[in-house]
């Protein structure tokens, strides 16, 4: 897996990839301490404990240039290739699900449980958008409570807010 530190409108972001695709973007902030970015990264080798690392960001300068893109409204949709390491059959659905909500849209729990077919399982569907590794390729921010409120995300609810009101941005200058 190489892996590398980029900054972007939204602070730094750290992307790890396979030859195959993304298999992780990490939110680190605006101004990260070092300790955050290693913490960034032993995450990720918790999470992959069999892989061999390298930090080599220009092999991942192409993803970079891509969610820059994005951000800076010149494309639409921020869609890499991804490589899901891991990850359950229903897991795996939701995520799939997850990447067809675009920009500026959201969808309720219930409305994502209904969606892969399993209308009660909200809760299972709320812990595979927590297991997500790869923030915005797989826009589990887009899913909100049932009455709008924001609620639960790996990077926490300001993340969420930041990332739907700079969607919503985007979605007007379009």
């Amino acid at each position: 897996i190489t892996f590398g530190f980029f900054e972007t409108q939204l602070g730094v972001v750290m992307l790890a990839a396979t030859p195959r695709g993304l298999c992780a973007l990490s939110l680190c902030g605006q101004s990260p301490t070092p300790d955050i970015l290693a913490g960034r990264v032993a995450e990720l080798h918790q999470r992959y404990p069999q892989a061999s690392f390298d930090e080599e960001p220009a092999d991942l300068q192409a993803y970079a240039d891509q969610l820059v893109a994005f951000l800076e409204a010149r494309a639409d949709s921020f869609r890499p290739q991804v490589d899901i390491l891991e990850g359950t059959t229903f897991q795996r659905e939701v995520w799939a699900t997850l990447q067809t909500i675009k920009p500026g849209e959201t969808l309720s729990y219930t409305e994502l449980a209904a969606r892969v077919g399993r209308p009660r399982a909200v809760r299972a569907v709320a812990s595979a958008c927590a297991q997500n590794m790869l923030a915005i390729a797989i826009p589990c921010h887009r899913v909100v409570h049932q009455d709008g409120s924001l609620a639960g995300y790996r990077w926490g609810v300001e993340w969420k807010r930041r990332l739907l009101d700079l969607e919503a941005q985007l979605v007007r200058r379009a």
